[in-house]
């Protein structure tokens, strides 16, 4: 009997032995199978990428570039200055991401862009030709007179890159309604520097100064340069420090900086603008019509009383209407 028991367990564990293996086989079976499969899968993923990137998504021209939040000061001259620095060069797929990267260094790295905000490609005529840059801007507060060029610097001083000549200055200077909506600092004492710095002088902190406070006033398009060469009375201490010059070529003598710890020895800043006022309303022009008028103290004065005549010829006459 125990020899009995003993044969008769052997063919059950070679049986139970047998099925392990058989489930065995089935798992790498059934695991190689599914290897194959996804790396078909991979495979074709891979052969349509390629073609995608290098038959649909590869463009026949560098990408355009747009300015998409271009702001309302910013004049066509000046836009396509900045596009044409960042413009890239060379053709890439619309699918390669170092494109982005090497345009937001570019634009970190110009002096016009306070901050990069946004940049991707987007589907023009075709897949990527179009290059979206949204960025915030350092806004131009006036041009500054240096020898034969100007420059232009922005409401904290800071020296903006490119330099024009007289020839450009109408298309810098004014809008696109005809107007004065930058103004010319004239007789700085210090040179510019690099574009990107602040440029020094308190002169010409006191022109942008002045700038600024003349950038909400109805008659503002009437005043072209803001003269400074007598700031701090370095040439007559008697004289205005600050000057505005119309473009009729006439003066408003203002005199010292509006922020001047010292401006109680004249009347304030919102007395001289009241009374600049006051001359606009009636006179249609912020000189009266006078080579110069003197804002500095109680009473405005003026070589002479304006008359009929004398107005009438100085509204007409050549240099009047420049």
């Amino acid at each position: 009997m125990p020899r009995t028991k003993k044969s008769a367990s052997a063919p059950s564990r070679k049986s139970s032995s047998s099925k392990r293996d058989e489930l065995l086989w089935r798992i790498a079976l059934h695991a190689t199978i599914a290897v194959i499969f996804l790396s078909a899968i991979v495979c074709v993923f891979r052969i349509c990428q390629v073609y995608v990137d290098r038959r649909l998504a590869f463009p026949d021209r560098p990408p355009k570039v747009v300015l998409v939040n271009r702001p309302a000061w910013m004049s066509d001259f000046l836009a396509g200055e900045i596009v044409k620095t960042t413009q890239p060069i060379g053709l890439r797929s619309s699918f390669n991401r170092q494109l982005l990267i090497d345009t937001a260094r570019s634009l970190e790295s110009n002096p016009w862009i306070k901050q990069v905000n946004m940049i991707r490609r987007v589907y023009g005529s075709s897949p990527g030709d179009t290059l979206e840059i949204d960025c915030d801007y350092h806004t131009p507060a006036a041009l500054v007179k240096w020898g034969d060029f100007y420059w232009l610097v922005d409401s904290q001083g800071i020296k903006l890159p490119e330099q024009y000549d007289a020839s450009l200055l109408p298309r810098i200077l004014l809008g696109a309604d005809g107007k004065t909506n930058l103004r010319i600092i004239d007789g700085v004492s210090h040179a510019p520097p690099e574009a990107g710095q602040v440029w020094p002088g308190a002169d010409l902190q006191s022109g942008v100064e002045m700038s600024r406070l003349l950038d909400d006033a109805d008659w503002a398009d009437q005043i072209r340069d803001i003269d400074v060469s007598n700031f701090a009375g370095r040439r007559d201490d008697r004289q205005a420090q600050i000057v505005l010059v119309t473009r009729f070529g006439t003066q408003l003598r203002w005199g010292r900086p509006p922020s001047a710890k010292d401006a109680f020895i004249e009347v304030s800043a919102p007395q001289k603008l009241a009374a600049i006022q006051d001359i606009y309303l009636r006179a249609h022009r912020v000189d009266d019509n006078q080579p110069w008028l003197d804002l500095r103290f109680d009473r405005v004065t003026c070589p002479q009383p304006a008359t009929p005549q004398n107005a009438t010829a100085q509204v007409d006459s050549p240099a009047n209407t420049q």
